[in-house]
């Protein structure tokens, strides 16, 4: 019965990951870029036959709507297509999915910080600060994870009973050797080991990090297709300039700053809060792991550090 509770949560976890970190990122992207891609690419294309063959004068360019329902005529069928279509944006979503989320973490993590210029005491109660003190802004360093002052930001929020999994504090420099990237990671592998039906949320925080990093990562890709996309409509736009004004044409540049605009807005959102998630991922984690311990289910947390001493002393032994 275990081994198929096991099966099945295991199985609720990989849909998760990969639904909403690779497949809906890669939907994203693919139908927007495809939409913003080909309209420009075929404007362009017109405008080119135009501006080299004046006999082609008389013809229009082809508006979206009409090349987009000529799409299930064109491959393997409606439904074909449809299958490429979701392999392609799983392909292209896994991509972004296995992307550093350190990166927009730490954009997210330095935005924040910048917004609290004015409140030094809440500046002291975050888990990503500067860890030089000669700098006043956070850099890639200060918000590795886990993060430096993860000790500190449990304690200002009043969670002083779970700093105890925590063995190193950012304003103590000896303990940073402590510190290491699988600290969470290995919390989780034993949680969903001894109470894997205990463990929903922990998934559901993770999917959502990871789908928050795949968005980010997509949307940055999404700008630059769109800018490609504008300086192709540009092109055509130039190309076409000795004739009246065309509306598709208008149209199809006006779609293209829209998409570049839902690009950069989405961009921007995620960075306003993918790093809350991570620390209310690591909270949730360290959470469960206190509880589990207080209902008599041992995690050896004792496995997860070596005190200095003891490492010296086996060092020795060894030699």
């Amino acid at each position: 019965m275990n081994d198929k509770a096991d099966h099945r949560n295991t199985l609720v976890h990989d849909f998760y990951i990969d639904f909403f970190g690779g497949l809906l990122p890669g939907l994203f992207v693919v139908v927007l870029a495809a939409t913003v891609l080909i309209s420009s690419g075929n404007a362009l294309c017109f405008a080119i036959s135009i501006h080299y063959d004046p006999s082609a004068s008389s013809k229009v360019i082809p508006s979206l709507s009409s090349e987009i329902s000529q799409w299930k005529d064109i491959g393997l069928g409606p439904y074909g297509n449809l299958a490429l279509l979701l392999v392609v944006a799983y392909v292209l979503g896994s991509i972004f999915y296995r992307q550093d989320p350190n990166l927009p973490d730490f954009r997210s993590a330095r935005r924040i910080w910048r917004n609290l210029a004015g409140s030094n005491e809440e500046r002291r109660r975050q888990a990503v600060q500067p860890t030089k003190k000669s700098t006043h802004d956070i850099t890639e360093y200060d918000s590795q994870f886990p993060y430096f002052f993860l000790y500190e930001y449990l304690e200002g929020r009043g969670l002083k009973r779970l700093t105890k999994w925590i063995h190193w504090k950012g304003r103590d420099k000896e303990t940073w050797p402590h510190r290491t990237k699988m600290f969470i990671n290995l919390l989780k592998i034993r949680l969903q080991f001894l109470v894997p039906e205990k463990c929903k949320e922990i998934v559901r925080n993770e999917a959502h990090v990871r789908m928050a990093t795949s968005v980010w990562y997509a949307a940055r890709w999404l700008i630059m297709t769109t800018i490609i996309s504008i300086l192709m409509a540009a092109c055509a736009g130039w190309l076409l300039s000795s004739r009246p004004p065309n509306q598709t044409l208008l149209n199809i540049i006006f779609f293209d700053f829209l998409v570049g605009w839902i690009a950069f807005y989405t961009k921007f959102k995620v960075e306003k809060f993918i790093h809350y998630l991570r620390v209310r991922e690591v909270v949730y984690v360290l959470e469960m792991a206190d509880f589990a311990e207080r209902n008599n289910i041992s995690l050896h947390p004792e496995d997860f550090v070596q005190p200095p001493e003891t490492a010296a002393n086996q060092g020795q032994a060894v030699n």
